[in-house]
């Protein structure tokens, strides 16, 4: 294990080849294509506000409809030139330093055989060999966790199925995706070197979560506004409630921290937290069965699902959850509400599994009484907890709060020195602009005077000036808030077309012109269509930390099935794609050319099978007329057939790509195609330029409704 460090944060994003740009900026335009025609749609289709009103009064859960809109002829025009921007994109070549460093830090990420391990709470990496990686992964996951029930996933998947049946969204939600354990190193623990410890991450998750989250989200809301429990959000609240604290030099602090809390919530605490929260907050037995649900939980390592060893239904609050947090905060308000009873509500606050709490006019003796009592009141719901009485400095979250002087400050975890992105990455110009001023509002937020934020800012200004910035930090007084200005609600379209400085054409000013050409004020849907309702917000690219990952992916990946490949033809010589024919997940081209037509026409297709399948489907329609219109290729050969003319087919392959998967979200087979086919030359091309605003048929499989 050797220790890692790069001089700059791992938030930097480096230029991205053309192509990847390219294929990013293709998502992009065709997510907004499909939401200005879902937009008009309805808009059309509604014949009054009520109408209107009704359909967006529908809940979804914010599950997105997979289905595809349909075309509108008063958008084709507007569709065409945005792809036709996308076609013209004009790229120049950009040299600095630091983009030169990232570019030679990739290099030898990519070559490296090793895995890239994060440290939990500082900046350090560590490069680990695939064996010492397995072996501390195996570790952790055995040490809680024991191998499932052949049955457990589709357990899982047949009760999200029935939720989401009864909730009329089974065609927008996917199957659990066997998202693949892992580890950050905890390299801020004693012995470390000797006997490195980790933390154990599962980001498998149901996606009935999100449904959950939402509505523990409402019932905390509740809870807290009824119970008025200090239940904290943010540091900025803390600091409210250290300042409101009367007569501090005569309290004591008390601070406590809830060792491992997701994992060690149990069924039982869970269930009386529910109880207590029925109380302030109306929960309906299907929201108990929502978020019961969203704690059957699997860890996958190697494709073998994993469970908590000390239940068998496989209840589990994991870190990455979709509703964890959520469900960390109503367990919390639980056992605050108890605690308050005794210490008061004003006295005692918690943030997710940190505690902080004040006591008047403790001694020695009374401390240790107290700190013996808040344990045993933990250990009572299953929780173990490290508490520290008779303080009169502590460090809370990021800050330090001092009740002899009656002060606050800036805190830093011991070795964790700040980083920033450098002023030459890849990031949107606004972004890398408001930085200094967000930092500088962040720092003076949490200091109480200006001596306080002098003696805190020159480790900041350092940061900045490594980073390339020249900024100088200046206390500013926070600001009294103000009651928040009710603005009228209008559903705004955002286009969010990625950032690179290797693109010379200027996407967002192109696109906002063809707003305005196409939709002028006399169009019929200039209404919903113009500079108040669509708007720009330029996305990032893949940063250093994203690139790390998919790295460590690949090394740590058990995948070691071959690629498909080769041929299994008669005859060889007479194999459509020179000995390829089974090849998968490819994208194609058939170049047809006739007696009369020796440049001929190119069809683009792909296809997630092996190609000889696929080669099969196409073979069928040009012999069979009722399968003509299957594709604009069978259309084509059955009108030379027609005309009697005779014709070849000259078959290769453009590229591979993954397909749809519901770990990635991303299917690169869809995209590789639609950016071949637009590169290509129209005048050539049998492919209609509707095929590139289409649903992905590769992930059909994943949704639950097919289950």
């Amino acid at each position: 294990m050797e220790q890692i460090r790069f001089n700059y944060s791992m938030k930097n994003i480096p230029i991205p080849t053309r192509n990847t740009y390219l294929k990013s900026l293709i998502e992009k335009v065709e997510s907004v294509i499909k939401r200005m025609r879902w937009k008009a749609f309805f808009y059309e289709k509604s014949t009054d506000k009520k109408d209107q009103q009704n359909d967006d009064s529908n809940n979804k859960f914010g599950f997105k409809s997979r289905k595809c809109p349909p075309q509108n002829e008063d958008l084709d025009k507007f569709e065409e030139d945005l792809l036709e921007m996308v076609k013209n994109i004009k790229f120049r070549e950009t040299y600095d330093e630091f983009q030169n460093q990232l570019n030679k830090d990739i290099n030898r990420i990519n070559s490296s055989t090793k895995a890239f391990i994060p440290a939990d709470k500082t900046t350090n990496l560590y490069e680990l060999d695939k064996a010492q990686y397995d072996k501390l992964l195996q570790n952790s996951i055995t040490a809680t966790y024991k191998k499932a029930s052949q049955y457990a996933i589709s357990t899982i998947n047949q009760e999200a199925k029935s939720i989401a049946t009864g909730l009329h969204i089974q065609d927008r939600t996917e199957r659990i995706a066997e998202r693949q354990a892992f580890i950050s190193l905890k390299d801020h623990k004693d012995n470390f070197p000797n006997n490195p410890s980790c933390r154990l991450i599962n980001p498998a998750k149901s996606e009935i979560g999100r449904i959950s989250k939402q509505i523990l989200e409402n019932i905390n809301a509740d809870v807290r506004n009824k119970t008025a429990l200090k239940q904290w959000k943010n540091s900025s609240s803390v600091i409210k409630w250290f300042v409101n604290i009367p007569n501090k030099q005569q309290h004591t602090f008390a601070t406590f921290d809830i060792e491992s809390f997701y994992p060690s919530i149990s069924e039982e605490l869970l269930t009386n937290a529910i109880h207590f929260a029925k109380k302030h907050s109306k929960i309906t037995s299907q929201d108990i069965e929502i978020i019961m649900h969203s704690r059957k939980s699997l860890l996958f390592n190697n494709s073998t699902a994993w469970v908590k060893k000390d239940n068998d239904n496989m209840f589990d609050v994991t870190m990455g959850s979709h509703d964890g947090a959520e469900v960390c905060e109503l367990v919390g308000l639980f056992i605050l509400n108890n605690l308050c009873d005794k210490y008061g509500k004003d006295n005692i606050g918690l943030y997710r599994d940190d505690g902080l709490a004040i006591l008047k006019n403790t001694t020695g003796p009374q401390a240790e009484r107290i700190k013996k009592d808040i344990t045993r009141h933990f250990k009572q719901h299953g929780l173990r907890i490290t508490i520290q009485t008779n303080l009169k400095v502590v460090n809370y979250l990021d800050v330090t709060f001092n009740l002899t002087n009656e002060s606050y400050r800036p805190y830093r975890k011991p070795n964790d020195e700040p980083l920033y992105i450098s002023t030459k990455s890849n990031h949107p110009p606004t972004i890398i602009r408001q930085l200094p001023a967000a930092i500088n509002r962040r720092i003076s937020d949490i200091s109480c005077n200006q001596e306080m934020f002098d003696n805190a800012k020159p480790l900041y200004e350092k940061a900045l000036k490594s980073s390339g910035f020249t900024e100088n930090l200046i206390y500013t007084r926070p600001k009294t808030p103000t009651p928040a200005k009710k603005n009228r609600k209008r559903k705004i379209i955002w286009f969010n077309p990625p950032f690179s400085k290797n693109v010379q054409t200027n996407v967002g000013k192109t696109f906002l012109n063809l707003i305005q050409k196409h939709f002028p004020p006399k169009h019929k849907f200039n209404c919903i269509f113009n500079k108040n309702n669509v708007k720009i917000s330029y996305s990032c690219m893949p940063n250093m930390a994203t690139i790390i990952s998919n790295h460590n992916k690949q090394i740590i990946s058990n995948n070691t099935t071959p690629l498909q490949n080769g041929c299994n033809c008669r005859k060889k010589e007479q194999c459509p794609l020179d000995n390829n024919c089974l090849s998968t997940s490819l994208v194609y081209n058939a170049h047809v050319t006739t007696d009369e037509d020796s440049t001929g026409k190119n069809y683009i297709g792909l296809t997630e099978g092996t190609f000889k399948q696929r080669y099969t489907q196409h073979k069928l329609s040009f012999q069979n007329r009722k399968y003509t219109n299957s594709t604009e290729l069978s259309k084509y050969i059955w009108k030379l057939k027609d005309d009697k003319k005779n014709y070849v087919i000259n078959w290769s392959i453009i590229t591979s790509a993954s397909s749809y998967n519901n770990i990635s979200k991303r299917c690169n087979l869809c995209l590789a195609e639609k950016l071949s086919i637009i590169k290509a030359n129209k005048a050539s091309l049998l492919n209609k330029r509707s095929e590139l605003i289409s649903k992905c048929r590769h992930e059909n499989k994943y949704y639950l409704m097919n289950i």
